[in-house]
């Protein structure tokens, strides 16, 4: 969830919690271990910059979270604002859910990352 500087210039949280709403890893998983996602994606109904994110997202999701810097790299040269409207594409096509997300005793806003096959 994007945080407002005073200028009024979105800018991405420093850390975003992530959480995975994928089932078991399938056989055509593409990635090592727990970091992987589905080559499905590829073929989503969504703009190449969400294709990529996703993906680059569904390998942190075993961390439980992602920070700036490497939403950043994942859409190099890609402004904030620009990640953020990515970002809710994946929502809009229900790759991903907005969600308060619990870590410690504090909830943050981040996202469940959903399958792209249900």
């Amino acid at each position: 969830m994007p945080e407002e500087r005073a200028e009024g210039i979105t800018t991405l949280p420093e850390v975003t919690p992530l959480e995975d709403a994928r089932p078991e890893r399938p056989a055509d998983a593409v990635g090592i271990g727990e970091f992987w996602y589905e080559p499905a994606i590829w073929e989503a109904p969504v703009s190449p910059a969400a294709r990529v994110l996703y993906a680059g997202l569904c390998s942190f999701v075993p961390n439980g979270k992602i920070n700036r810097r490497d939403l950043r790299n994942t859409l190099e040269g890609t402004p904030d604002p620009e990640i953020q409207a990515t970002l809710d594409e994946l929502v809009q096509e229900s790759l991903l859910q907005s969600a308060q997300l619990r870590r410690g005793h504090a909830f943050y806003g981040g996202y469940v990352v959903n399958p792209v096959s249900s």
